[in-house]
């Protein structure tokens, strides 16, 4: 055999099997970008929809919170409301009992008058 012969042969075989690895690794290459892609895109998702599920977590404690300061509110107005209402009927219970004692005044006044004004 032709020793030229044989290593053209086993160099044209190194070539070929540089040219096949090269081949295959920039397959693979492509291959795992393409899964690193869909992996940071799924990551992706996923921290978005987490971040959503924590924001829509926040809106409904934010939402409980005011319901319970609405209805802590509305109980004080109903408080407020039966207060001011007791108030107004004892303000126009004192007006009446004023009223009485300004007419018995005026009466015991005038009576005190009649007296002064009679012979012992």
């Amino acid at each position: 055999m032709d020793s030229d012969f044989l290593l053209h042969t086993l160099g044209g075989g190194a070539i070929i099997a540089a040219a096949l690895t090269l081949a295959r690794l920039l397959l693979d290459y492509g291959l795992r970008g393409g899964e690193r892609r869909s992996e940071f895109d799924e990551r992706r998702r996923t921290q978005q929809r987490d971040a959503e599920a924590r924001l829509e977590r926040v809106l409904q404690d934010r939402l409980a919170e005011a319901d319970r300061r609405l209805e802590r509110s509305d109980e004080e107005l109903r408080a407020e409301r039966v207060r001011s209402a007791t108030l107004e009927h004892e303000l126009a219970c004192l007006r009446q009992a004023y009223d009485v004692l300004r007419v018995e005044c005026v009466g015991l006044r005038q009576a005190g008058g009649e007296a002064q004004r009679l012979p012992r």
